[in-house]
């Protein structure tokens, strides 16, 4: 039995691979850097750097790209960081996307 809240679990799991996928196709897509994408994600350009190189994150991303609803709303979550000229935080809602994927989580966590 696993008592860890799901949030905690989407933290360690989910978070970085979203995170990996956003910046994967800010960078190819819309030409972004890796220090755009962290400032776009509010994280570090050595933390886009680790998802770039597939270090972070790359477990159950291709996995959530699978995922018709979550894709989409990955899709979207790009674009909007993209058309905002990297206000990411602004128009990015992580929460929004976890509470998605929280439906997948026992596929996900048996990875």
């Amino acid at each position: 039995m696993d008592l860890k809240p799901p949030c905690e679990v989407s933290v360690k799991l989910i978070l970085p691979a979203i995170r990996l996928l956003i910046a994967k196709n800010l960078i190819e897509k819309y030409g972004y850097t890796q220090t755009s994408v962290a400032k776009a994600l509010g994280t570090t350009q050595a933390a886009v750097s680790h998802y770039m190189r597939s270090k972070r994150g790359w477990k159950l991303s291709e996995k959530l790209m699978e995922m018709d609803d979550v894709r989409e709303l990955l899709e979207k979550a790009v674009k909007d960081i993209a058309e905002s000229k990297g206000c990411g935080a602004d128009v990015l809602n992580m929460c929004q996307i976890c509470r998605i994927t929280q439906k997948y989580l026992d596929r996900l966590k048996n990875l």
